[in-house]
């Protein structure tokens, strides 16, 4: 019995291994955005930090981080990670989207990213003009499996007219890539939205294909609870964050879960998106 036991051990631990926490977390911007709803970034920042801690993903999307000096606070509490974002020169820097990579998992071969709008990917404030908005993607080496991929995040615009080009321009993208994509991000794309329907014709909505669904919570919450209550009140049809994953490669979705923790002597939640992370193999 012990050789078939030591076999089925190592078996259980490469699947372990191969798979990788991916989550996505819109954490609502310090300036404008809590509007009396949320307490103070001062304190939320320690929030967010405490959500990646327990859930500790191995790659993260961050949207609405407002600044890149936010931004490097966090890099310096989540000392595991890489932190790309956007930053030309000593001049410009823009901190929505963020990617986090875990430093002891993954080697990145190179990273980038790209305006949202109808100039190419040259810098725009949309088709409706709105906010910039921009993409990030890693090219990343997975060092336990040897296997290259795509990691991208990106916020796109709530207006409805920039909503489904950005949807268009993301796919286009990454459409002649051969290696396997992961898009963690806030699209503000509902389920029965055209820009969610053209996506999912060329990637899986992990929700979707998830062989288990969890609920991580320190109160008396529910499912519903799960939405940003400014997108719909009934989940999962208010879900406008997403983790998506190409058609053209073979995934298992082992788990999808949803951070419902609140905090701090008002009881609220940390942002008006929950943190969401998958479970995720490359088969």
């Amino acid at each position: 019995m012990k050789p078939i036991l030591a076999i089925l051990v190592f078996f259980i631990s490469i699947s372990t291994f191969s798979s990788v926490r991916v989550m996505t977390f819109n954490t609502t911007c310090s300036y404008l955005c809590e509007k009396g709803n949320f307490d103070k970034f001062k304190y939320r920042k320690n929030w967010i930090v405490d959500t990646v801690k327990r859930a500790n993903p191995d790659l993260i999307g961050f949207q609405e981080v407002f600044t890149s000096r936010q931004l490097n606070w966090f890099k310096k509490e989540l000392k595991d990670y890489n932190l790309m974002y956007f930053r030309k020169y000593y001049i410009f820097r823009f901190a929505d989207p963020a990617l986090f990579v875990k430093k002891s998992r993954f080697s990145i071969n190179n990273w980038g990213g790209f305006w949202l709008g109808p100039r190419g990917h040259r810098f725009s404030l949309g088709w409706k003009k709105r906010l910039p908005r921009r993409l990030q993607w890693a090219r990343l080496l997975d060092n336990q499996t040897g296997k290259q991929f795509y990691f991208a995040s990106s916020h796109f615009d709530n207006h409805k007219k920039n909503k489904t080009p950005s949807a268009k321009v993301f796919t286009d993208a990454f459409k002649n890539v051969n290696y396997p994509v992961i898009f963690a991000a806030d699209t503000n794309l509902k389920p029965e939205m055209e820009g969610y329907k053209h996506i999912n014709q060329t990637y899986y909505d992990s929700y979707d294909i998830t062989e288990k669904f969890e609920m991580v919570k320190n109160s008396n919450t529910n499912e519903d609870d799960s939405c940003n209550l400014e997108k719909g009140k009934t989940f999962p049809s208010c879900r406008v964050d997403h983790i998506f994953l190409s058609k053209k490669h073979n995934w298992r979705v082992h788990n999808w879960a949803v951070d419902q923790f609140k905090y701090g002597k008002n009881n609220r939640f940390t942002s008006d998106h929950r943190a969401l992370y998958a479970d995720i193999e490359f088969l």
